[in-house]
């Protein structure tokens, strides 16, 4: 949404959700069923899986979706085996980016003078 330039409204009209679920939706109190978010996700051009990440750990979906230059989001079915390993990877990357957005915080903070 906030990389598209869109806000609230502009969300609910490109998707035919009213202003108000949508509203809850994104303050985290609405409870979409499966239609609402695939036209939710069908108005933000992404797949609906996408639209529930921000909820597994601390990512930098939050911040408009932007990941540091040699990121990129992808969503796979694989083997079991398979699958294992790229949760562990993507775990240790979570930790990577974690501290990068502590790091890159941080030097946003204004400096406290005495």
């Amino acid at each position: 949404m906030i990389e598209r330039g869109w806000n609230k409204a502009e969300l609910s009209r490109q998707s035919g959700i009213s202003p108000a679920f949508i509203c809850e939706i994104v303050d985290g109190t609405g409870n979409p069923s499966i239609k609402t978010l695939e036209a939710i996700a069908k108005a933000l051009n992404v797949e609906a899986p996408r639209l529930l990440e921000h909820h597994m750990n601390d990512t930098w979906i939050g911040d408009a979706i932007k990941l540091p230059p040699g990121y990129e989001r992808v969503s796979a079915i694989l083997p079991t085996f398979d699958a294992y390993l790229v949760k562990k990877k993507a775990m240790e990357t979570q930790m990577k980016l974690n501290k990068l957005k502590s790091k890159t915080s941080k030097r946003k903070r204004p400096s406290k003078k005495s």
